[in-house]
């Protein structure tokens, strides 16, 4: 054979390979699509859900809460909480987010962790890159990477690249099953994770993880252990009309009528930490 004949059918070799170990990287919106498809058609879904919290400063490191979330598909969520003296409210929606405690409003945001429910909500594709692009997730860029000895892809970072918010989605099953966010400033994490593990099959079209674990600074600080669930609940609207609950419930400091005593200003401070430390 010629020396250039030689060259080109070694450049054609190369080229072949490169593409071919590229072929299998699908666009973000494409995986993301498969992703939403597996999920199923369900209008709503409601789990009920042991919550438990890893924390030094708890009596015993840690603490057992029961936690109910309702999903209204495709864009509506809540979350249930009881705690001791009351409840916890979190709700989220096309019209923000509302977090109450006591009965109180104390912030009108969603944490970080709270963005767990992102892939598991969100049943429309152009809905979910949008919440994605609002934590930073790059959807140009994709990757093939290896998470616990299961090949997924990996949206918004180049593998093995763990410096940036993405999301792991698995090869085989189109299932999330990792999602790295930038933490919040209130507990000083450069990155904080999720992990979606132990899917347990819902019916023949649809499926969710039995187990949610929620890591800071790479140590454990919270997992969801699914109890049970009901698929298509009928949800009233009020449970996620978040004008309404702002006039069911109050701002814990209001600018008309601020804190009068120390005996409010404690009371404000206490319902606060309660809050962060039961969900951050």
């Amino acid at each position: 054979m010629k020396p250039r004949a030689s060259y080109l059918l070694f450049v054609l070799i190369v080229l072949g390979l490169a593409v071919a170990s590229h072929a299998y990287v699908l666009p973000a919106k494409q995986i993301l699509s498969f992703m939403i498809e597996q999920f199923g058609s369900a209008r709503t879904f409601v789990v009920l859900q042991k919550t438990i919290i890893y924390d030094p400063a708890l009596e015993g490191g840690m603490r057992e809460l029961d936690e109910t979330l309702y999903y209204r598909y495709p864009d509506r969520f809540r979350c249930e909480v009881a705690i001791p003296g009351g409840k916890q409210v979190r709700v989220v929606g096309p019209d923000g987010a509302i977090f109450v405690t006591h009965g109180k409003i104390i912030a009108e945001r969603e944490d970080s962790f709270d963005h767990f429910k992102d892939v598991l909500l969100y049943r429309g594709t152009e809905l979910l890159i949008e919440r994605l692009s609002q934590v930073d997730v790059n959807l140009d860029v994709v990757s093939l990477g290896r998470y616990k000895d299961r090949i997924a892809y990996v949206i918004g970072a180049k593998y093995p690249d763990e410096s940036v918010p993405q999301i792991w989605i698995e090869k085989d099953t189109f299932r999330p099953i990792r999602y790295v966010l930038k933490g919040s400033a209130a507990n000083g994490a450069a990155l904080e994770e999720i992990e979606y593990t132990d899917y347990m099959v819902l019916d023949k079209d649809r499926s969710y993880p039995a187990r949610i674990l929620f890591f800071q600074n790479s140590r454990l600080a919270k997992i969801y252990v699914l109890k049970t669930y009901r698929l298509n609940a009928e949800l009233p609207d009020q449970l996620f009309d978040i004008a309404y609950l702002k006039t069911v419930y109050q701002p814990i400091v209001s600018s008309q009528s601020p804190p009068s005593s120390k005996s409010e200003i404690d009371e404000v401070k206490k319902t606060i930490r309660d809050f962060t430390r039961t969900f951050e």
